[in-house]
């Protein structure tokens, strides 16, 4: 197969040979013609050194994001440095509904999806060239969940093209029984909107969710969230025996421990970050003991 300079000299070469009389239109639309092979042979070769990985039912590629649909091209990518709780809550998090008659709000992804995504999307997003994002296909018992994840500013954007395989099109009604269906943003969550002739309309396939940011002071000095059971035990260890004042108090008022039953909660679904956790329940233990 020749390469496009090679195709180029060639037919320049023909055109020469038979010293075509060509008018000025011509000349342009031969040269519309080349450059336009030469775009698709381009494009056909940068689409072949797409980087793949393939593992039991799950499909990572690095795409360009001018290649990936209306919308992203005029998106500004930032690089992240994720963990990988970090991306299974935003994941826990995803929440769509399906417009049918008996359609019922539900999770985008299991646990069980979680558990074989999760650490390869975090590797991917934190390894994503400049100008690439990820986009991925997960087959589950239902069907085939498809869309792209990449980071802009302090958000990470999620677009879905189809959920547990039911595809996602934009018509403003459905019929009953139809597996049509659109995401629910939850707390810190939002629509993607693009700006239209008459306004801006929101994609109801594709949520931005904030970024907590963790501070270094939090990640060194303050204690590990309540996640870490190694933590628990050591501050269980170093924690002096509670006075008889503190046995009965904790004995006959139950608020303390729901008050920090509902920080940890908060935590764990990504409202707030560790260091306003760990802020936070020192204030409570220092109020109430």
């Amino acid at each position: 197969m020749k390469t496009p300079r090679a195709l180029l000299l060639s037919l320049r070469k023909s055109f020469d040979e038979k010293n075509y009389d060509m008018k000025p239109y011509k000349s342009i639309s031969a040269l519309f013609l080349i450059l336009t092979l030469l775009f698709g042979l381009t494009s056909g070769c940068s689409m072949m050194s797409e980087k793949r990985l393939e593992k039991k039912g799950f499909t990572l590629i690095y795409k360009s994001q001018f290649a990936a649909g209306a919308g992203i091209g005029e998106i500004k990518l930032s690089p992240v440095n994720l963990s990988e709780d970090q991306v299974r809550q935003q994941m826990q998090s995803l929440i769509y509904e399906e417009l049918s008659l008996f359609g019922k709000k539900k999770p985008v992804f299991s646990r069980e999806d979680i558990t074989r995504a999760a650490r390869l999307i975090t590797k991917a997003l934190n390894r994503a060239p400049s100008n690439k994002i990820v986009y991925y296909e997960l087959e589950t018992p239902r069907g085939g969940t498809e869309g792209v994840v990449f980071p802009s500013k302090n958000v990470l954007h999620w677009r879905f093209y189809s959920i547990q395989g039911g595809a996602f099109n934009n018509r403003p009604l459905t019929m009953w029984g139809g597996g049509n269906w659109r995401l629910v943003p939850g707390s810190r969550q939002q629509y993607h909107s693009t700006k239209k002739l008459l306004g801006a309309e929101a994609l109801e396939n594709w949520v931005k969710i904030d970024i907590p940011r963790r501070s270094r002071e939090s990640r060194i000095d303050r204690d590990p969230p309540p996640s870490r059971s190694r933590s628990k035990r050591k501050s269980r260890q170093a924690a002096p025996p509670p006075t008889p004042k503190q046995a009965a108090s904790s004995a006959t008022d139950p608020e303390l421990e729901k008050k920090l039953h509902f920080l940890k909660n908060l935590y764990e679904k990504n409202l707030i970050d560790e260091e306003e956790y760990n802020r936070k329940r020192k204030e409570i233990l220092d109020n109430y003991l």
